[in-house]
């Protein structure tokens, strides 16, 4: 499993990857609320457009593969957000995320959550 850096000020460019999860880690990411995030990593980046439904704070990571990860909500709903790696500033994506590597990013945060 990829190691991951906390970086809340990493999240340009990042999309919802719900998609990626299967049935088991979209029950797990459901469950986790901004105050859990806050408990175990402090403080998220402050969000404020309630016009598209964006009111929680967000998390970010950057996973040892260069992948960008992050938690969020809109309109009250977590969902996983992220994007590929990037080489030397490069805009284009070398390294996508795949489901293998959101489960592992679910796992590194349901651990965390956990205390393990």
């Amino acid at each position: 499993m990829p190691t991951y850096t906390n970086n809340n000020r990493n999240s340009n460019g990042t999309s919802n990857l719900m998609h990626l999860l299967d049935e088991k880690d979209y029950q797990v990411l459901q469950m986790i609320r901004p105050r859990d995030l806050e408990k175990v990593f402090g403080r998220g980046e402050d969000v404020d457009i309630p016009e598209k439904g964006y009111t929680d704070p967000e998390w970010y990571w950057t996973s040892s593969d260069g992948n960008v990860w992050g938690i969020g909500w809109r309109w009250g709903r977590t969902r996983l957000r992220g994007r590929g790696a990037t080489q030397n500033g490069n805009s284009f994506f070398f390294d996508q995320p795949s489901p293998e590597k959101a489960a592992d990013f679910v796992r590194f945060i349901n651990e965390s959550l956990e205390g393990k």
